[in-house]
């Protein structure tokens, strides 16, 4: 990582055992070496999507008069 402020490099490359690929995600925060740091953006294209599709989500409302096809629903999902 590298200070803009200060202008020079502010944490190097080390491997830390506590911490998994799982734990970054967009709006995260994560302490490493004592320092909260909050994830607000992907690096660059390709992270974006490689990440975006691990993480995305699907929701779906069944209502009432369909119980009888949520088989069918579900299936088509």
């Amino acid at each position: 990582m590298y200070d803009v402020k200060l202008n020079r490099i502010f944490l190097k490359k080390v491997e830390i055992p506590s911490i998994s690929l799982d734990d970054f995600f967009v709006g995260a925060q994560v302490t490493i070496l004592s320092r909260v740091l909050k994830v607000t953006d992907y690096g660059d294209v390709h992270t974006r999507k490689k990440f975006e599709v691990d993480k995305s989500r699907t929701f779906a409302m069944i209502k009432p008069h369909a119980y009888a096809n949520m088989g069918k629903i579900l299936e088509n999902i």
